[in-house]
């Protein structure tokens, strides 16, 4: 077995750019087109994809969006010990007595058909009524569903009757249902 024998340029020697028989090398256009080619097909493989997973997170990003502001008009009448409440209107929620994050002069209010989110249609039911109460101790007034929609994918957010808990649970036409995050 004969050792492996490295060679070194000199330092003073110049660098030489590839030749082929005495002619610079490069990509001829055929070569180019070819790529280019295979880059489109598997860009045009993995668009459809990506869209149907970019549609399954806004879904999954507004879920939590409403279970988060569920949980703070409950942690925020327990802590003033008063009632709040979370009233749904078409694609949007709003949770008067709440200053918004953005304006302190106006109500808190999300529309989730906006942008980032961008739902097609949310459906609110709390005991046959589209708005829910937490009373000064953060007991609901009663339980229900509030199911978020983007083309084939699906969330729902449940509110316990009992404790107050809320979870998630997210539909993927490709993958079932899960359950995002337990209480």
């Amino acid at each position: 077995m004969r050792p492996i024998q490295l060679h070194h340029r000199r330092r003073d020697a110049p660098i030489k750019p590839f030749l082929i028989d005495g002619r610079r090398g490069a990509f001829t256009l055929a070569e180019l087109a070819i790529v280019l080619l295979i880059m489109s097909v598997f860009t045009a493989v993995a668009a459809p994809a990506f869209l149907d997973s970019l549609l399954f997170h806004r879904v999954e990003s507004a879920a939590r969006r409403v279970k988060t502001d569920l949980e703070l008009a409950r942690h925020s009448a327990r802590l003033k010990s008063a009632s709040r409440s979370v009233a749904f209107t078409g694609s949007s929620y709003t949770l008067p007595g709440i200053k918004s994050l953005d304006d302190p002069t106006a109500v808190y209010t999300v529309d989730l058909a906006a942008s980032p989110f961008e739902l097609d249609s949310l459906v609110a039911d709390f005991n046959n009524t589209t708005m829910v109460s937490f009373d000064g101790y953060g007991t609901p007034s009663s339980g229900g569903t509030v199911i978020l929609t983007a083309k084939a994918h699906q969330a729902t957010v449940t509110l316990n009757t009992t404790t107050g808990e809320v979870t998630i649970t997210t539909n993927h036409p490709n993958g079932g249902a899960a359950q995002v995050d337990a209480p």
